[in-house]
C-alpha cells in the first residue's frame, strides 16, 4: 500500500509533473516521495520566491505550478504571496501542511488557520479529510486550476497523514485534463457571425485582447481574423503577445501603463470588440477611456467577465481561440475578407510616428543617469525574437509594456502588481522554456525582495539574467509626487542609497556587471547572456526619465 505521500506523487507524475516549489519546512515523507517519483524539486530562498517561481512556470506552460508552504507560518507566507497569481488567471496548486489533528485547538507550535488564510487567494479551497481521498482530492485541485477560467487553488494535507495508509486508492490521470487548453468552450452556433457583421457595419473597428488570448495560445487565429477583416489590434499588458507587435495592424498596450497613441485609438474607434480581458482598471486607466461610450462586443470564458464593467451589445461565453476559428470559418465560408480600409492605415501611420518619438526617447541624454529608453532598445535589439521578457510592476511595466515590442506568443511575463515578482516569475517561465533565453527587467525597489533567489538559479543551472533599471528611488512613485504638490516630495519614503547589485551577484556566485556609462550597456548584456549563467546587469538609469503612460505625448518633452 502506498502513504498519502506518495500516491500524491504518482498522482503529480501521472500528470506529467515535471517541478515542485518549495521552502522546505518539515513533512519530510512528502520530499522523499517526490525524489523517488522522479519529480525535480526547486527549493528556493524564501516561500513567495517558490510562489512566484510556480506562477511563472504555470503560466508558460500552462500547466500547474506546484508550490508547498509549511504549516503555520510557511503557508501564511505561501497564502500572501498569491494574490499575483490570483489576478494573472494562473494555475498554482498551494499545496500546504496543516497541523495535526490530534495537536489542534491546543496551542501547538505555529499552528495558525491555512484555509482562512486562502479564501481571498484561492478560488477552490480544500482539505484532505481522509487518507484515502488523498489523490482524488488532487485530481480535483488540478481540474479546477487548469478549468476554462483557470485560477490558483489550495489543498490541504495535515502533517501526520503524509505518511498515512492510502489505501486501495491508485493514481491516474483523468482524460484529456490537466493543461488550461485542455477543456475549451466553444461559441454558440451563428454566434461569431453576428460578430463579423457588427465589425463589417463600423467603420472605425477596433480589437482589444487581453490576457485570455495568451492563455488560450490564440495569438495565430487573432492575426488572422484581423488580418480578414482589417481591424486593428490593441492590447492590455496583460495581453502583450497577442499579436506580434511589428503587424501593421498592431497598435500596442492600453490603459495605465500603455501607449498614448493606443488610447488615441480606444477613442477614435466606433466598436470595440473585447476578446480575453476584464476591461479593469490598468486595462481602462481607471476606467476613463470611453468604453462606455461606443457599442461594445465581449468574448471571455468567465461569466463573471461579461458586461461586469460595461453595458454590451453582444457577450459570448467562449474560448478565445475556438471563437476566432469559428469566426475565421464564418469569414471564408461567405467570402467576407476586406482590404485594409482607410481607418486601419491611419491608425497604422498614427502608431509609425509615436514610434518615431518613443525611437528619439532611446537618444535622449540626461546628466543624472542612462535613459531607461535606451535600455528598452539595447535590450531589443540584442534580444532573439523568441526570447522571453519578464517586466516587474510600476514603471518598469511601462518601459517593457511600451518601448519592448514583442512577437505574438508567450513572449512576455509580467508582475501583476506584486513588486519583486520578475526575477522568480521569470526562473519559472525559463524553467518551462529551457531551450530559450529569458531576461528579467527589474528596478532596484523590487530586486532585493528576492536577489536570493539567484542562489537557487545557481543551484539549479536556470540561466535567467536580470537587468535592474538603479535610479536609487521608487521611480514611478516619485514621479507621482512630483506632480500632486508641485514638485514637492518626501524622499525619505522615496530614495535609497546607490547600491551596487552587481556586487551582490557576484558574491552570490552569479555573473554580474555594472553599467555606468550607456557605450557599455550593449556589451553588458551580451556578456551576461552569453555566461549561460545566472546573470545581472545592474544598470544606473535616470531619476528624471518619465516612463511613457496613458497621457503621455511623446511628441513634446516632459
Amino acid at each position: 500500500m502506498a502513504t498519502v505521500a506518495e500516491i500524491v506523487a504518482e498522482t503529480l507524475v501521472k500528470y506529467e509533473t515535471e517541478n515542485f516549489f518549495c521552502f522546505m519546512g518539515g513533512d519530510h515523507e512528502l520530499w522523499y516521495a517526490l525524489h523517488d517519483a522522479g519529480i525535480r524539486i526547486i527549493n528556493c530562498r524564501s516561500e513567495p520566491g517558490a510562489v512566484y517561481m510556480a506562477d511563472g512556470y504555470a503560466r508558460i506552460s500552462g500547466k500547474p505550478g506546484f508550490v508547498y508552504g509549511q504549516r503555520g507560518p510557511g503557508v501564511a507566507n505561501v497564502a500572501g504571496a498569491m494574490a499575483d497569481p490570483l489576478w494573472a488567471g494562473s494555475p498554482l496548486i498551494s499545496l500546504t501542511s496543516s497541523i495535526g489533528m490530534p495537536s489542534r485547538d491546543r496551542y501547538e507550535y505555529q499552528e495558525l488557520d491555512g484555509l482562512k488564510m486562502h479564501t481571498a487567494v484561492a478560488g477552490w479551497n480544500k482539505t484532505v479529510s481522509v487518507p484515502e481521498r488523498a489523490a482524488a482530492m488532487v485530481r480535483a485541485a488540478i481540474r479546477v486550476a487548469t478549468g476554462p477560467a483557470p485560477a490558483p487553488v489550495h489543498l490541504e494535507i495535515p502533517a501526520e497523514m503524509f505518511g498515512a495508509d492510502a489505501g486501495s486508492e491508485t493514481a491516474y490521470r483523468e482524460e484529456n485534463l490537466g493543461k488550461v487548453t485542455s477543456r475549451r468552450i466553444p461559441p454558440p452556433l451563428g454566434a461569431m457571425q453576428a460578430v463579423i457583421d457588427e465589425l463589417r457595419r463600423a467603420n472605425r473597428p477596433l480589437i482589444v485582447a487581453g490576457k485570455g488570448i495568451v492563455i488560450s495560445e490564440a495569438w495565430d487565429e487573432l492575426t488572422r481574423f484581423a488580418e480578414a477583416l482589417s481591424v486593428p489590434v490593441v492590447t492590455s499588458l496583460g495581453g502583450k503577445g497577442a499579436i506580434s507587435e511589428d503587424h501593421d495592424l498592431a497598435v500596442g498596450t492600453i490603459g495605465r501603463n500603455s501607449r498614448k497613441v493606443g488610447n488615441d485609438t480606444v477613442r477614435e474607434a466606433d466598436l470595440i470588440l473585447a476578446i480575453g480581458t476584464r476591461l479593469g482598471g490598468l486595462a481602462t486607466h481607471r476606467w476613463t477611456l470611453p468604453f462606455d461610450k461606443k457599442p461594445l462586443i465581449q468574448i471571455d470564458t468567465n461569466h463573471e467577465i461579461l458586461g461586469h464593467n460595461f453595458r454590451a451589445i453582444l457577450t459570448i461565453l467562449a474560448d478565445a481561440k475556438l471563437a476566432l476559428e469559428s469566426g475565421l470559418a464564418a469569414i471564408e465560408s461567405g467570402k467576407l475578407y476586406r482590404e485594409r480600409t482607410q481607418w486601419a492605415k491611419q491608425v497604422s501611420s498614427n502608431v509609425a510616428v509615436w514610434q518615431k518619438h518613443a525611437n528619439s526617447m532611446a537618444e535622449e541624454k540626461l546628466k543624472d543617469g542612462i535613459h531607461p529608453a535606451e535600455v528598452m532598445a539595447g535590450l531589443r535589439e540584442i534580444m532573439g525574437p523568441n526570447d522571453l521578457i519578464g517586466a516587474d510592476t510600476g514603471a518598469i511595466g511601462s518601459w517593457v509594456g511600451s518601448l519592448f515590442s514583442v512577437k505574438a506568443g508567450k513572449t512576455m511575463v509580467r508582475a501583476n502588481g506584486s513588486l519583486g515578482w520578475v526575477v522568480p516569475g521569470v526562473m519559472g517561465a525559463a524553467l518551462a522554456r529551457p531551450n530559450h533565453r529569458a531576461v528579467a527587467v527589474s528596478g532596484d525597489g523590487g530586486i532585493l525582495y528576492h536577489i536570493g533567489e539567484l542562489e537557487t538559479a545557481l543551484r539549479c543551472n536556470v540561466p535567467v539574467v536580470v537587468v535592474v533599471l538603479n535610479n536609487s528611488c521608487l521611480a514611478s512613485e516619485y514621479h507621482t509626487e512630483k506632480r500632486l504638490k508641485g514638485g514637492r516630495v518626501v524622499s525619505e519614503v522615496l530614495d535609497f542609497n546607490d547600491t551596487d547589485f552587481a556586487a551582490i551577484a557576484k558574491a552570490i556566485g552569479a555573473h554580474g556587471a555594472r553599467v555606468n556609462d550607456s557605450k557599455d550597456l550593449k556589451q553588458a548584456v551580451r556578456d551576461a547572456l552569453a555566461s549561460k549563467m545566472p546573470a545581472l546587469v545592474d544598470v544606473v538609469v535616470s531619476k528624471e526619465a518619465v516612463a511613457p503612460s496613458a497621457g503621455q505625448d511623446l511628441t513634446r518633452k516632459v
